[in-house]
């Protein structure tokens, strides 16, 4: 009986606790929340045998669409190219950019296509910066993340963070997790885009994306290999991609930056499949995955036909997936308010 009693009060100590350490703008019956709590608990704890050591608690998120929206209208790197490209008065675009934008442009709201889209991004994206510094970049993004954010009132793109998933990042970090941002976004870009925000949790040598390949100023092959840098030299965005941080390549860059396998990974598109892949892989731990629904119509740009499809591809591989319509209390920041859709179309 004794045993019996001892059991029932380490039952209910148990269920104390996942009510103590409930993650805030998540509703408290997401079975999303309810399993990262129960996977988190047991890694912190030295007696489960679901305990990890501080070292391995490895927890990689997706940018855009995961800790911050992506539907108003596109990614955060391709509007900061249109609207420098077209719109910023402080800056005169070449044509041929301007024309691409302009496409680009006409790509993302009216939805025509643009062949060959993906090698045209990745060859003429950075040269919208090309002769730039990292300093002057980092003010190029810091002038956009000002703005207001498309098809939205009462928030700016420097506020366009996901609530729950910054509360998901803040509980993992008590508990000892490092955490890293893995993002097809420009590297140098994501870093400007977490300032004062992502951080204090998430340091810029934590941060991995696309990067943008530099040289120096007055290295006129561009070939870093074979150049000495001078003293009056300076740092310059070449023109070029080092790496477009995508699909297999997420996993590439975890093992050469992290050296180790997560043991969590969140996402929301086929484009994160190879990173939420690989941290099932981890062969000490056996990780988990989870990708974001974009189903949310009343809250933002949802696509509940989209999040349908890819819900199955998720269960098919082996990933938890969260309803942001469902799972989510809040989604952005208190006063940002969705404007009429025939208004921000």
């Amino acid at each position: 009986m004794a045993l019996e009693n001892s059991s029932e009060a380490a039952v209910e100590e148990t269920e104390n606790r996942r009510v103590d350490e409930l993650i805030p703008y998540w509703n408290p019956s997401s079975p999303a929340m309810q399993s990262i709590v129960d996977f988190v608990m047991k890694s912190a704890d030295e007696n489960s045998d679901g305990f990890i050591p501080k070292a391995d608690r490895v927890a990689v998120f997706d940018m855009d669409g995961t800790l911050y929206g992506e539907r108003f209208p596109t990614y955060f790197n391709d509007w900061l190219f249109i609207q420098r490209a077209l719109y910023d008065d402080a800056y005169e675009a070449p044509a041929y950019l301007k024309a691409f934008a302009k496409s680009w442009e006409d790509k993302v709201l009216k939805g025509i296509p643009i062949e060959n889209f993906d090698a045209l991004e990745r060859e003429l994206g950075p040269k919208l910066y090309e002769g730039l510094t990292p300093d002057e970049y980092a003010e190029v993004v810091r002038k956009f993340k000002e703005l207001p954010v498309w098809g939205f009132e009462g928030m700016t793109y420097a506020e366009a963070y996901f609530q729950p998933m910054l509360s998901l990042v803040e509980y993992l970090c008590q508990h000892e997790y490092n955490i890293y941002i893995v993002s097809a976004t420009y590297r140098d870009a994501v870093r400007v885009m977490t300032e004062g925000v992502l951080d204090a949790y998430i340091p810029s040598d934590h941060v991995i994306g696309t990067d943008l390949l530099y040289a120096a100023s007055a290295d006129e092959d561009k070939d870093s290999m074979f150049y000495e840098l001078k003293p009056d030299d300076e740092l310059e965005i070449a023109g070029s991609l080092f790496l477009k941080n995508q699909k297999s390549n997420k996993v590439t860059s975890i093992q050469r930056e992290i050296g180790k396998v997560p043991v969590l990974a969140f996402g929301n598109s086929t484009g994160d499949f190879s990173m939420a892949t690989y941290t099932l892989q981890n062969e000490n731990y056996g990780g988990r995955a989870y990708m974001l629904l974009c189903d949310d119509t009343e809250r933002d740009y949802g696509d509940p036909e989209a999040a349908a499809a890819f819900q199955e591809k998720c269960e098919a591989n082996g990933f938890f997936t969260v309803s942001m319509k469902d799972e989510f209390e809040r989604l952005y920041p208190e006063g940002a308010e969705i404007e009429e859709k025939d208004q921000a179309a």
